[in-house]
């Protein structure tokens, strides 16, 4: 029985944090929704690409997978909660707008509706001015923000890949 209320209880608490997770934010861009940008790249700029994957993999991505993947990614880990009729159709619609406006499945360059560089300098002012994740995900998933030491490792990378893809190419 205590059980029983224990989850009751969770449920009543997580329900309404769940609805707020990711607001009314909207990931559209001036683009067609269904529509992502396709360059194909020069041999130098694969070469970039290359080298920021590789930081990104060794540095960045085990942060992303504890913290983002949840929501940004194919690996997404449903909590128990999501099965509940009504929430889950919040959280996969959540997750659908994430994956729309950027999914690191792949490594980098990440699939999105921008170029990588402006996919750079969005990761770099969200984890700067701490929107993501967002209050009603961390709510849900207290371990989800991210610590100092992790977004100095993020901020490192993504400064860093700029640099590098500006020295090359001017992209904006």
């Amino acid at each position: 029985m205590k059980n029983i209320l224990k989850k009751t209880l969770l449920t009543l608490l997580v329900t309404p944090l769940v609805l707020l997770a990711h607001g009314s934010e909207s990931h559209e861009s001036s683009l067609d929704s269904k529509q992502t940008i396709s360059v194909e790249p020069t041999d130098v700029i694969k070469e970039q690409y290359n080298q920021i994957n590789q930081a990104y993999l060794a540095q960045v991505k085990p942060i992303f997978k504890a913290k983002c993947f949840d929501c940004h990614s194919t690996q997404t880990v449903y909590p128990w909660y999501s099965k509940i009729p009504g929430v889950k159709q919040m959280i996969e619609y959540d997750v659908r707008e994430a994956k729309k406006h950027l999914d690191m499945t792949k490594g980098f360059p990440f699939i999105s509706h921008e170029t990588p560089i402006k996919d750079l300098k969005s990761i770099a002012e969200e984890i700067e001015e701490d929107e993501m994740p967002p209050l009603k995900y961390i709510l849900g998933h207290w371990d989800a923000r991210l610590t100092p030491a992790e977004k100095e490792k993020v901020s490192t990378w993504t400064t860093q890949s700029i640099k590098l893809l500006k020295g090359k190419k001017n992209e904006n």
